[in-house]
């Protein structure tokens, strides 16, 4: 079936004249692809909050994996980690929502996997749960993020408190058909995106961006055609489907190009900062 991109973005709505919030994907977006802050991209966070426009965070990995970039970025407010799963102040590390998925759902999600011979991981809050250490996954994971994981013997042993699980295989088609079986089999009880070609996330059904954007966007009293969002991947599309201003970086698949009203350039080419810049600076009232 051939999906006509085209039809789809002919839908979206027109861009709002106002924003007042932005929100923010990490790794593939307001990263580069060493997972570096450029100083454009500084300088436009600078801005954003000389002009009382907060911006938010709202990734795939965990709390801790991102307090380096919060507090390089300067920002002072709650920002979303685990796909949304948990909202968090990094002032005192402190949660006001921490979702987790149910033993019954963990139990199908560890079950697939394991039948598709597809790497496990597991995050319980901050801590990463691995079967093997020795995995090149797992060692290109922890040079990104800067975590050590905790490896076990029985992965299955760990299914209490889970806030995501992370399949991890570079059968980028398997990974794909995976992410569509689990999102029939768990449509009520979890939120199934890939955040990259070799890792598919899957969260608590309320654990995904788009309800991040929700609650953030409350917290700050601003609506949701008033918020700005960026990002470059699947789990990306629920943020998307709710903000005002959708925009995607130039890397992106096509399907998640087509749910985004605008373009940006590449995270290899300063494009978070020329979407700022271009898309959101001349729609600040003050």
């Amino acid at each position: 079936m051939t999906i006509d991109f085209d039809a789809i973005q002919a839908e979206l709505p027109p861009l709002p004249e106002e924003i007042k919030m932005v929100v923010s994907d990490m790794d593939g977006t307001i990263l580069t692809p060493n997972r570096e802050l450029t100083s454009a991209t500084l300088q436009m966070a600078k801005v954003l909050k000389e002009r009382s426009v907060p911006l938010c965070l709202v990734s795939a990995r965990p709390p801790e994996a991102m307090i380096e970039y919060i507090k390089k970025l300067e920002i002072s407010g709650d920002n979303a980690a685990l796909n949304g799963g948990i909202i968090f102040s990094q002032v005192n590390m402190s949660s006001s929502l921490n979702h987790v998925l149910s033993k019954e759902t963990l139990s199908i999600i560890y079950d697939m996997l394991h039948a598709h011979g597809i790497e496990i991981w597991m995050y319980r809050q901050s801590s990463w749960i691995v079967a093997d250490l020795a995995s090149p996954f797992v060692e290109q994971e922890r040079r990104k993020t800067g975590l050590t994981p905790h490896q076990v013997k029985d992965l299955r042993q760990e299914i209490t408190n889970i806030g995501k699980v992370v399949g991890v295989s570079n059968d980028f088609d398997l990974l794909q058909r995976v992410e569509t079986e689990l999102s029939v089999v768990l449509k009520k009880e979890a939120s199934v995106h890939r955040s990259s070609d070799i890792l598919l996330g899957i969260t608590p059904a309320l654990a995904n961006k788009g309800e991040a954007v929700r609650m953030l966007a409350h917290s700050y009293g601003v609506e949701l055609q008033n918020v700005a969002c960026l990002g470059d991947a699947h789990n990306d599309l629920p943020m998307f489907s709710v903000c005002g201003l959708k925009i995607v970086m130039g890397q992106a698949d096509d399907d998640v190009k087509a749910a985004a009203q605008v373009q940006t350039d590449t995270n290899e080419h300063d494009g978070w900062a020329k979407a700022v810049e271009h898309y959101v600076l001349p729609r600040i009232a003050n």
